[in-house]
């Protein structure tokens, strides 16, 4: 197992606020939450990550687990200075969010896992995928992305962001992505969801594809304490997407929860 320290950028918000670590999706940079970061800056310190083979994070080609990954944020928070933090995490940031909360309940007040998946056991593979990757490079991923990550109209109006998502997935490491996919593979947090104590957020985008509502009523229905929101006009990115609407809704859960 891999020592797993991640590749944290610079603190934002109150010094002596809570600290909210908001990670991004597999393949975006952190900035997809900046202006999540600055609308909760009054109420929170925010603090972010890259991805391991993204925008300077080094690559791990590696077997590691999302589990690790759960320990490195408990090490973050741990760098932080601070006994528990609050957790947002998009995508397999979120599958990172269920992780942290069941392995971790005496670090964090609350997390919430945004346009993500709690995958079972029985789930298909995502081998294939992950082979993919290795064979065709990670410009074939960013075409995917492209074509079905964004809500009608949000290309347009997210341009230059947008764009800049895209240049750092295609210049992302290989071998680094299909860890990430095969750690995901093996992740059956699904199948304990009903051991997670700590308060959960599970936010859908009205656009993302794949039974995006049921994938995380199904989260919010089996831990013990989940909440369940929708964002409108928002595909698998509502924090780059519609961060009034994301803000607004980790507000209102974590002030819930505290």
């Amino acid at each position: 197992m891999p020592v797993m320290t991640l590749f944290a950028n610079e603190p934002s918000g109150r010094a002596d606020a809570p600290l909210l670590i908001l990670a991004p999706a597999l393949g975006a940079p952190a900035s997809m939450w900046d202006k999540v970061a600055a609308l909760l800056a009054t109420d929170y310190r925010t603090q972010t990550f890259e991805h391991f083979g993204f925008n300077g994070a080094p690559g791990v080609h590696e077997t590691f687990s999302l589990g690790d990954m759960a320990d490195a944020v408990v090490q973050l928070i741990d760098d932080s200075g601070v006994q528990k933090a609050l957790y947002a995490g998009d995508s397999i940031s979120g599958a990172v969010a269920l992780e942290l909360a069941r392995r971790h309940p005496d670090r964090v007040t609350a997390v919430a896992a945004v346009c993500s998946s709690a995958r079972r056991a029985s789930d298909p593979s995502m081998a294939a995928m992950a082979a993919g990757v290795r064979e065709h490079g990670m410009a074939s991923r960013a075409s995917y992305v492209a074509d079905r990550w964004f809500a009608p109209g949000r290309k347009e109006a997210l341009g230059p962001e947008i764009d800049a998502l895209l240049e750092s997935l295609s210049n992302a490491d290989d071998e680094t992505y299909a860890r990430y996919i095969e750690a995901l593979d093996k992740h059956d947090v699904g199948d304990h969801l009903n051991q997670i104590a700590v308060p959960v957020l599970s936010i859908w985008g009205e656009f993302d594809t794949g039974d995006a509502e049921g994938k995380m009523r199904f989260i919010a229905e089996n831990v013990q304490r989940g909440t369940l929101v929708g964002i409108e006009g928002a595909g698998h990115l509502p924090p780059l997407e519609q961060p009034e609407a994301v803000a607004e809704a980790l507000q209102n859960f974590f002030r819930a929860a505290e």
